[in-house]
């Protein structure tokens, strides 16, 4: 996709005084956990773009953006946060988006490898072990860990310890794609942070 996508932006509005934050994810769970964010407070405006049954290449990632972009209108200083997996994607698909993002000014790529489950595990723990090398041994592995299993209200307010061990643990920050066991959510954590404020818990 081209900087063609943005001539459908609305021109001439009033200055905003918060951000918005459009996810574009692959997954549900994805959609569940930054919706948590949604109206959390005045600062930011968090929008989880709606999503089509069973269509997750990066086609149809590009669509629903242009579909939501048609219907709701997205602003020059929006961001654009397209978050997903690796464990489903061939490698040049996810090259191909990268090259779209970096023909727009606020888009961006987050990416766990393998799964979301990467992102989720460094809510409660430092490093990944070797042995949890796959998404259902992640998924079990919190489910042990957690009375109850994952909780969405649970691991979103410690957005701020995930993103800090995910950052830790990632020895290529300046390249997007993360090696296997390495979760680029991070990147959009903190600059969901930044807008938030140090005291957004307070806003709970």
């Amino acid at each position: 996709m081209s900087r063609s996508t943005n001539r459908n932006y609305k021109k001439g509005k009033p200055h905003r005084d918060f951000r918005k934050f459009i996810v574009v994810a692959e997954g549900e769970r994805e959609d569940e956990y930054f919706g948590f964010f949604k109206g959390l407070n005045q600062r930011v405006s968090v929008e989880i773009v709606e999503r089509e049954e069973g269509a997750s290449a990066v086609k149809h990632l590009l669509d629903r953006l242009t579909t939501y972009n048609y219907k709701n209108g997205i602003e020059p200083e929006d961001f654009v946060w397209f978050v997903l997996d690796v464990d489903r994607w061939p490698r040049e698909h996810i090259d191909e988006l990268n090259q779209n993002c970096e023909q727009e000014e606020n888009w961006f790529l987050s990416i766990s490898n393998q799964c979301f489950e990467v992102w989720l595990f460094y809510h409660i723990a430092e490093e990944i072990s070797a042995e949890h090398n796959t998404a259902k041994k992640l998924k079990r592995a919190l489910n042990d860990r957690i009375l109850g299993g994952y909780n969405r209200d649970t691991f979103a307010v410690l957005i701020r310890e995930a993103a800090d061990n995910a950052s830790a643990a990632d020895p290529h920050p300046n390249h997007y794609f993360p090696e296997k066991g390495v979760s680029k959510v991070y990147t959009l954590a903190y600059r969901l942070l930044d807008f938030l404020g140090n005291n957004w818990k307070d806003d709970l």
